[in-house]
């Protein structure tokens, strides 16, 4: 084997060395979630879903909640008040939009300083 053939398996295997050994590091550097903090424990979404489910909660407070969990958290009831993920605000929004028509005046009111535009009413079809 020359020196130059050696050289250069060596050159390879030590980099595949170094990219696992980032890789590895990497992984291990997760951020850790401190338990004894509420704020970290609660998404607020989940729960309001499971309040909701469970009947804790009615219909226009739910659809009231996950508006102010998305656009205004500080405006939610402090048990309410957790995270809520990247990800959660265009669902929750179309969620809203589509039980929009089914809530009182007030809450619609309150709803539409956020979310524009909103659907019109659902036209009944015809036979």
């Amino acid at each position: 084997m020359k020196l130059i053939d050696f050289i250069r398996i060596n050159n390879i295997t030590i980099c595949f060395i170094i990219a696992g050994m980032i890789v590895v590091q990497s992984c291990s550097l997760k951020p850790k979630i401190d338990s004894s903090n509420p704020q970290n424990a609660i998404n607020t979404i989940e729960l309001l879903r499971n309040d909701h489910r469970n009947k804790d909660i009615s219909n226009d407070d739910y659809y009231l909640f996950l508006t102010y969990a998305i656009f205004s958290p500080q405006s939610l009831p402090l048990n309410y008040q957790g995270t809520v993920g990247p990800k959660d605000g265009t669902p929750v929004i179309i969620e809203v939009k589509r039980a929009f028509h089914t809530l009182t005046p007030d809450s619609q009111k309150i709803i539409r300083q956020w979310i524009r535009p909103l659907p019109k009413k659902p036209q009944k079809r015809k036979p």
